[in-house]
C-alpha cells in the first residue's frame, strides 16, 4: 500500500507512520518542518506548508490512500489562532482534495474533531448531532469537514471523516489538563480543579485513533465517525487516576470562584458496528502505557 500522511510529525501523524511501517506500506509523510525520522526505502519525508497550493508539487510519485492529520490547534474561546486555523485546517484541507483531485486519487481518511458539535443539546453527541461550535478551532475543522462533503459529492472522492476527542499519548504537546496534572502530580504538586471537578469528557489513547484510522483504511468504509473511548471522565478521576498512576502525593484542591466547562460525551457505537472499532485503552491503561514514556 502507498501512502501519503499529512501532519506526519504531529501526535497522531507520528504513530500512524511507525504502524503502517510496521504493516509493509510505502509511507511519504508531509509536514511544515522536518522529520526526526531517517529516510528509508519504506520511508520518504517532504516538508510542506498545506496552506500554500503551490508546495504540493513537490510531492512526487503515486499514492493509494491518503490521511490528513495536519492540523493547527487552539484551545479556549480566544480568537488570536483564527487564522492560523483557517489556513491550515480548513484551507490546507481544501488544498489536500485539489492535489487528489489533479492527480487521481480517491481515498481520504481526514481527521476532524468532536469539537465541531460545540455545546450538546444533551451532553452526549452522536454523528447526526446539530453541529455549532463554539471556539475557532471548532469552526476551522468543520470549514474542512464541508469542503471534503462538497469534493465528495463534486469529484466523487471516498473520503471518511473521523471525529476525535481528545487524544493524549507519548508526543502530546497541547498544554491541556491531562498532561498539566501529569506534570504536577510529577514534582507532587497541588493539582486545582475549577468547581466541584465533576465537568466530563472523553480521552482517547493515541493507538485506538490510529487503530480507528488503519480499519477506516482497510475496510474502505465511508461517512463521519466519532473516534473516542466511549467513557465520560471528570475531571475528578482524571486527577485521582493520574496521581495513582505515577504514585504522586499530589493533593486535589478545588476553586469554587472559577466556574467550570459544560460537560461532553460521544457515542461511538457507529464506529463499532461499522469500522469495528473497539478501544482497546481506559483511562488507566492508557496511561500507564504513556507513564512509559515519560522521563
Amino acid at each position: 500500500m502507498r501512502v501519503l500522511v499529512f501532519g506526519a510529525t504531529g501526535l497522531i501523524g507520528d504513530h500512524l507512520i511507525q504502524r503502517l511501517l510496521k504493516e509493509g506500506a510505502d509511507v511519504t509523510g508531509v509536514s511544515r518542518g522536518k522529520s526526526k525520522k531517517n529516510h528509508t526505502m519504506r520511508y520518504h519525508h517532504i516538508p510542506i506548508d498545506i496552506s500554500k497550493k503551490e508546495e504540493f508539487s513537490k510531492i512526487k510519485g503515486e499514492f493509494d490512500v491518503l490521511f490528513n492529520m495536519a492540523a493547527h490547534i487552539a484551545t479556549g474561546y480566544a480568537t488570536d489562532d483564527a487564522l492560523k486555523c483557517l489556513l491550515v485546517n480548513a484551507i490546507g484541507t481544501l488544498n489536500i482534495l485539489e492535489f487528489m483531485t489533479g492527480r487521481g486519487i480517491k481515498r481520504l481518511i481526514h481527521s476532524s474533531s468532536v469539537t465541531v458539535y460545540g455545546r450538546p443539546r444533551f451532553r452526549i453527541a452522536h454523528e447526526d448531532s446539530p453541529l455549532n461550535p463554539i471556539i475557532v478551532y471548532g469552526v476551522s475543522k468543520l470549514t474542512a469537514e464541508n469542503y471534503c462533503t462538497m469534493f465528495s459529492s463534486l469529484h466523487g472522492l471516498a473520503i471518511t471523516i473521523l471525529r476525535y476527542a481528545s487524544v493524549y499519548g507519548p508526543g502530546l504537546t497541547q498544554r491541556t489538563a491531562l498532561p498539566i496534572f501529569i506534570e504536577r502530580a510529577q514534582k507532587n504538586e497541588d493539582i486545582f480543579l475549577y468547581g466541584d471537578g465533576t465537568r466530563s469528557q472523553d480521552y482517547v489513547y493515541v493507538d485506538d485513533v490510529v487503530e480507528a484510522n488503519m480499519l477506516a483504511a482497510k475496510k474502505g468504509t465511508t461517512g463521519i465517525f466519532n473516534i473516542g473511548s466511549g467513557e465520560k471522565t471528570t475531571m475528578r478521576y482524571l486527577a485521582e487516576t493520574i496521581i495513582g498512576v505515577f504514585g504522586s502525593s499530589s493533593r486535589i484542591k478545588y476553586d469554587s470562584k472559577k466556574p467550570q466547562e459544560f460537560s461532553f460525551g460521544i457515542d461511538i457505537k457507529k464506529a463499532e458496528k461499522e469500522l469495528s472499532y473497539k478501544p482497546k485503552y481506559d483511562l488507566r491503561s492508557g496511561l500507564e502505557q504513556y507513564k512509559k514514556s515519560i522521563k
